[in-house]
């Protein structure tokens, strides 16, 4: 059984005791705020606003494991997928902004984090920090440009058939390889927003610019996160670029590719929490 699974269980086991022994003593307004402490007790709370920015072909599932370690009153999540140019996927950020009357902490995965840093550059006194998750905010390497445009020449000759578990495995740790819930969420996200998604989102941010000199000069607080066998985010790229902005952060996890917030939500959730509460 899974941690994650020990844990429900032992909450649930908590419950049930304290059901049998104190349903008959406490008054109701007593026993629901004990439930509310015992989980509270199981969640970090940031209470600053933050809006999230998936990646590409991802949804809200690619944060869902890390939010259930989280309790944020006041967050936003810019569905992307609405999107059919850069342009668009602009304003939908800059919409979620304006939900809020505060600064916010913008956190990006993956192409979400080189739209999160487009976003924050564009209107910096309404972001508060910036957290880019297995994004290094820098051009894409030749290498990735050409199979995207291979890829996007397989959609339009309607020779794509999804992603191969090849291609799924080099973007997980090889500790998470065999991990069926993972794979699961990734190929039930692939086949929902489907090809018309994939191919808008690659046309619209495969060209990418080297964002660092720019960030270096921004006022708000920067933060790498990556996975320790990330490819598209490798560490020794991640030092660089955090050497270069001052004041920002960089964190290493163990144990997780490039799909991180799948492979190492509590871990991720407690750096989020660290991070944006400071």
């Amino acid at each position: 059984m899974s941690l994650q699974g020990n844990f429900y269980e032992s909450q649930q086991c908590l419950f049930c005791f304290l059901t049998d022994i104190l349903d008959n003593t406490l008054s109701a307004s007593i026993w629901f705020t004990l439930l509310s402490v015992i989980s509270s007790a199981t969640t970090l709370k940031i209470t600053q606003p933050v809006v999230f920015l998936p990646g590409t072909l991802c949804d809200e599932r690619i944060f869902m494991p890390c939010w259930h370690y989280l309790d944020i009153p006041y967050q936003a999540y810019v569905p992307l997928q609405w999107a059919d140019d850069l342009e668009q996927m602009l304003a939908l950020g800059a919409d979620r902004l304006d939900y809020f009357d505060q600064a916010v902490h913008l956190v990006g995965f993956s192409m979400g984090g080189y739209l999160a840093a487009l976003i924050a550059l564009q209107t910096p006194t309404k972001v508060a920090s910036l957290t880019l998750i297995g994004n290094t905010c820098q051009a894409l390497p030749e290498a990735e440009l050409i199979q995207r445009k291979n890829l996007v020449a397989a959609i339009k000759q309607a020779k794509f058939t999804g992603m191969s578990d090849t291609q799924i495995a080099n973007m997980l740790h090889p500790a998470n390889r065999h991990n069926k819930a993972i794979i699961k969420i990734i190929r039930e996200m692939e086949q929902d927003l489907g090809t018309a998604t994939l191919n808008s989102q690659i046309k619209a941010t495969s060209e990418r610019k080297n964002l660092i000199p720019q960030l270096a000069k921004a006022s708000f607080k920067c933060h790498f996160i990556a996975g320790e066998q990330d490819y598209l985010a490798p560490e020794a790229q991640l030092n660089l670029a955090q050497q270069q902005i001052p004041g920002s952060s960089l964190n290493i996890i163990a144990e997780a590719g490039h799909l991180l917030p799948l492979e190492q939500a509590k871990a991720l959730a407690d750096l989020l929490a660290s991070a944006l509460n400071t």
